[in-house]
């Protein structure tokens, strides 16, 4: 009876560890949202913010993200307009596009990560060759 007692106590006691350590994470994310010219941006992560600088009064109107997660991975965002360098690959956002900029990566308007991927890819590849032509 005592053995099972115990086992119960153990139970109970992770189990309230986790739902406190999962309102702690929770409270840890830093949510920022910010306008670059017609773009809606929001940085929310739970990691490092080494950078987070706009500039809305110049003729383009930038931004300029760096950070590291909590696992490490460190995430660089450039925007110039409508051009955005992730990680060094290039793309293209549309006029009025909201960016999330979160743990996982970034997305444009409602779209998950990889489709996201494909539309900044596919914008820049359509503004490249209107510039070819």
């Amino acid at each position: 009876m005592i053995s099972l007692l115990k086992k119960v106590q153990a139970s109970l006691t992770i189990g309230i560890a986790m739902v406190g350590l999962v309102v702690f994470l929770r409270g840890c994310t830093h949510r920022k949202i910010v306008q670059v010219g017609s773009h809606r941006v929001t940085v929310s992560r739970h990691g490092f913010e080494k950078k987070l600088h706009t500039t809305e009064n110049a003729s383009v109107p930038t931004l300029e993200y760096a950070g590291v997660s909590a696992d490490g991975r460190g995430l660089k965002v450039s925007m110039q307009g409508d051009k955005v360098t992730i990680n060094g690959v290039e793309g293209q956002l549309r006029p009025g596009d909201s960016v999330l900029i979160s743990d996982d990566g970034v997305a444009v308007n409602s779209l998950d990560y990889g489709e996201s991927e494909k539309y900044l890819r596919a914008n820049n590849s359509t503004a490249d060759a209107a510039a070819l032509n």
